[in-house]
């Protein structure tokens, strides 16, 4: 008999299958179930992939703690009544910019034209996946007509299924963070030479945060200043996803690169903004 090479445990294994896996389900806190499965399974290597607890009190940050919240209620109500109630999916957007966009592309170039574009944190080796709006549009389509297909059907084969299924979406363009940053300063004729890019040690800014938080708090009656530690270690890391599952699913794929995004975005902030 041939064993696969890769075994999966989860306490739910119907979702985000897989082909070419062996999908065990079991509760590995229960140790007679996990040595079952490990006597049948025989692996050589193991790696415990267990996300940390994203509910309060665990988790204190109130945007994640509302995302996780949303993503464990969707799921739950697919198919709650049957094969013919309603279907649900949930997509996980990277970090989406576009026109009329205050989030990203307005704060960059707000601090670009008072001339802070010039200015770095770190070495700058963070690698990020951003996502041209046009292109979420697009997958918000695909998965709706995804889940217009499987209505009323039994559930489909778990490796091509969509309703209670969760992914992950990006412009499958992975960028380095501060060359982004950078890019969209240019994009409103602000560019940047390298030779006048200006970088702060990690730890300087963290410990200039640190005490802008504390006397922010002290003297605000206990507000967050606009740069906290949070944001300077968020521009020091690598923030990828596998967009692999939706391609394969939905049959997503961007038709609007980051470039051209960017030009898009650029130009309407010049024209009115």
């Amino acid at each position: 008999m041939d064993i696969p090479l890769i075994h999966a445990i989860e306490i739910d294994t119907g979702r985000n299958r897989f082909a070419g896996a062996s999908y065990h389900t079991c509760d590995i806190s229960v140790a007679s179930d996990a040595c079952t499965v490990f006597a049948e399974a025989k692996p050589k290597t193991v790696f415990h992939v267990a996300c940390p607890d994203s509910i309060h009190p665990a988790q204190k940050r109130v945007y994640t703690l509302t995302n996780a919240v949303a993503e464990a209620d969707i799921p739950a109500a697919n198919r709650e009544s049957g094969d013919a109630s309603m279907l649900t999916v949930s997509l996980r957007p990277s970090s989406t910019f576009g026109e009329r966009d205050t989030v990203i592309i307005g704060k960059i170039v707000s601090n670009a034209r008072v001339g802070k574009a010039k200015f770095q944190i770190g070495p700058g080796n963070g690698m990020y996946d951003f996502m041209y709006v046009s292109n979420l549009v697009d997958a918000h389509i695909l998965a709706a007509q995804a889940l217009v297909r499987a209505y009323s059907e039994p559930s489909p084969n778990p490796e091509m299924r969509v309703d209670r299924e969760v992914f992950n979406v990006t412009n499958e363009e992975r960028v380095n963070f501060w060359s982004f940053q950078q890019s969209i300063a240019a994009s409103v004729g602000l560019p940047v030479r390298k030779e006048d890019i200006i970088i702060s040690p990690v730890w300087i800014a963290m410990a200039t945060a640190g005490v802008s938080e504390w006397l922010h708090w002290v003297f605000t009656f206990g507000r967050k200043p606009s740069v906290t530690r949070e944001a300077i270690h968020l521009t020091t890391i690598n923030r990828t996803l596998s967009n692999a599952k939706a391609r394969r699913v939905l049959g997503y794929k961007p038709r609007v690169s980051v470039d051209s995004g960017l030009a898009k975005a650029g130009k309407w902030y010049i024209e009115e903004a």
